[in-house]
C-alpha cells in the first residue's frame, strides 16, 4: 500500500486529494485572516468612539464639578461677608 501511495503522490507524500484539502484550507485561513482583519478594524472603530465618548463624559463631569466647587466658594464667600459686614 505504501508503494501505491508513493507513486500517486510522486515521492512527497501527498496525495492530489491532500494538495487539493491543502490549498483549500489554505484558501480558508487566508478568508478567515481577511474576515478577522475587517472586524478587528471594527472593533478598534468602535473602541476609539467609546473612548471618545467617555472623555467627552468626563469633561462634562469635570465641568459640573467645577461649578459645584464655584458656587459653594461664592456661597462662603457671602456669608462670610454677611458675618463680617452685616451682622453689626
Amino acid at each position: 500500500m505504501a508503494g501505491k501511495r508513493n507513486s500517486n503522490t510522486g515521492g512527497n507524500g501527498m496525495t492530489e486529494s491532500d494538495r487539493r484539502l491543502l490549498v483549500e484550507n489554505t484558501a480558508e485561513m487566508r478568508e478567515l485572516k481577511g474576515q478577522l482583519k475587517e472586524f478587528k478594524e471594527h472593533v478598534m472603530g468602535r473602541v476609539e468612539k467609546l473612548e471618545k465618548k467617555e472623555a467627552e463624559r468626563n469633561k462634562e463631569r469635570l465641568s459640573v464639578v467645577s461649578v459645584f466647587i464655584s458656587s459653594a466658594a461664592l456661597a462662603v464667600s457671602i456669608i462670610v461677608n454677611f458675618f463680617r459686614h452685616g451682622a453689626k
